[in-house]
Parts: structure tokens; sequence; C-alpha cells
């Protein structure tokens, strides 16, 4: 019984933090249980910091990334960052770009 009410008193949290509206849900609301971190818990990278490919120590040659170029500017977004801040707000020759994964 402890843990049904410990259930709903974190789901009644969830709700009240996302603003996320269950009361017209097909699952019954005690079994909703929270599947991960609550709303703004995976910090985006604002103010990206860059390195030339010879500095990326971190990185392998076989890591994949996502590359970007806007005119002659090119940047590109390791998956091993993006799998821990799934967003990163960058401007490229003055465009602002969102990159997520």
């Amino acid at each position: 019984m402890k843990k049904m009410t410990v259930s709903i008193a974190l789901l009644a949290i969830f709700v009240f933090l996302s603003g996320f509206k269950i009361d017209n849900a097909i699952v019954p609301q005690q079994e909703i249980l929270s599947g991960g971190p609550p709303k703004d818990g995976i910090p985006a990278i604002l103010e990206p910091n860059f390195v030339q490919p010879a500095e990326a120590g971190f990185l392998d040659e076989s890591d994949d990334v996502i590359g970007v170029r806007i005119g002659n500017q090119a940047r590109a977004y390791p998956i091993k960052i993006l799998n821990w801040h799934e967003v990163v707000n960058d401007t490229i020759n003055g465009v602002p770009i969102v990159v997520t994964f």
C-alpha cells in the first residue's frame, strides 16, 4: 500500500510540474509512472565549445556526428555528447539553429 501511495504522490508531482494532463487517461492513473527525468531535467547545451578535429581526443574516427553547414561554416555535433544533452542551441553564420537527438 505504501508503494502505491508513493506512486500516486510522484504522479501528482509530475502532473503539477509538467502541466501534463491525465484526467482523461485510458490507463488507470495509479498505474502511470514517471519514465525518466522531469521537465527540463536534461540540460541543453546553450553555448557549445568547439575544437579542431585533431584536438578532439575524446572521439574515435568511427564515432557518429550530426553535421551542419551553413554557408562556409561547418560544425560537427558528436552523438556521444548528444546522448547526454539531447539539444544544442547554436548560431552558424548568424543563423540560430537547434540540433536535437
